[in-house]
């Protein structure tokens, strides 16, 4: 069964034109219904000195505030109405620190959130979004970098393996987003052998399910060679010429992960390639 109902976020913070864009050719693509959450933002409102404001600045902040929001609405519907008149617009408004709850519960309603990747995750309102479809919504998210261009995915995948209960999801997700004709490269780093672990041979049982699919399966063992695990994905889905990455997020706390970095936070920050996210 593949995706029929894909879904988007965009904010008055930061107006993506571009994302619809490529979200409506990809839901094209696939014969998709394409629905847009158009989030009005809500600033807090403070004084220059940054303590709660008066009266008549609170006034004054929450006017120009609205005045954004309209504007934002306005033109976002000209955009739908002249170049997108297939795509159903739903509205909502939040406070900057609210993104997350709001894609959580439009997430629960669609096959897959379709999201810009962030520059800093734990910060940004991209990061944000993502992580409140893949928390709250219980959604996969296909993060696309910021200057990816439409462009066919899922004849030549990479699929992120390490033998835990996320990548195997992020796995089983992905499967109606591949092509008939996809060739899938499972790719491990640093794998360790053992029944709870990776088995006797990484990869390989993991390969085999999917070779029952009928998809063309390769398997690489790679070392990290002392880099960031997130980083040796990327070089390579590279040299396979990947055009889509699939990785189970958040393996490991997110709060660790904001901390310390990790494999998630790394790829939805800097992966040049789109990148399917399943927790």
């Amino acid at each position: 069964m593949s995706f029929r109902d894909v879904s988007i976020c965009v904010t008055s913070h930061e107006p993506d034109h571009g994302l619809i864009g490529q979200a409506v050719n990809i839901a094209e693509a696939w014969g998709a219904h394409l629905s847009c959450c158009a989030i009005g933002v809500q600033p807090v409102p403070i004084s220059s000195d940054g303590i709660l404001g008066t009266h008549n600045e609170m006034i004054i902040q929450m006017q120009a505030a609205e005045d954004a929001i309209q504007g934002f609405r306005k033109d976002l519907g000209l955009l739908l109405q002249e170049k997108f008149a297939g795509v159903e617009l739903r509205e909502s408004r939040a406070y900057a620190t609210g993104f997350a709850e709001i894609a959580s519960v439009f997430a629960r309603y669609a096959d897959m959130l379709i999201a810009r990747m962030a520059d800093h995750p734990d910060k940004a309102q991209h990061g944000e979004i993502i992580e409140g479809a893949l928390f709250g919504g219980g959604r996969p998210v296909l993060a696309l970098p910021k200057a990816w261009k439409p462009a066919p995915i899922g004849h030549r995948v990479l699929f992120a393996w390490d033998a835990s209960r996320e990548a195997s999801r992020a796995i089983h997700d992905a499967l109606p987003l591949l092509a008939d004709t996809a060739e899938v490269c499972i790719v491990t780093i640093d794998a360790q052998t053992g029944a709870k672990r990776h088995g006797d041979a990484p990869g390989l049982d993991i390969a085999t399910h999917l070779a029952r699919h009928g998809l063309k399966v390769s398997v690489r063992n790679e070392d990290s060679l002392g880099k960031p695990i997130g980083e040796r994905l990327v070089e390579t889905a590279k040299g396979f010429d990947a055009d889509l990455i699939v990785m189970g997020a958040y393996r490991h706390p997110k709060l660790a992960q904001r901390l310390t970095g990790g494999p998630t936070q790394f790829l939805i920050a800097k992966s040049p390639i789109p990148v399917f996210l399943s927790h």
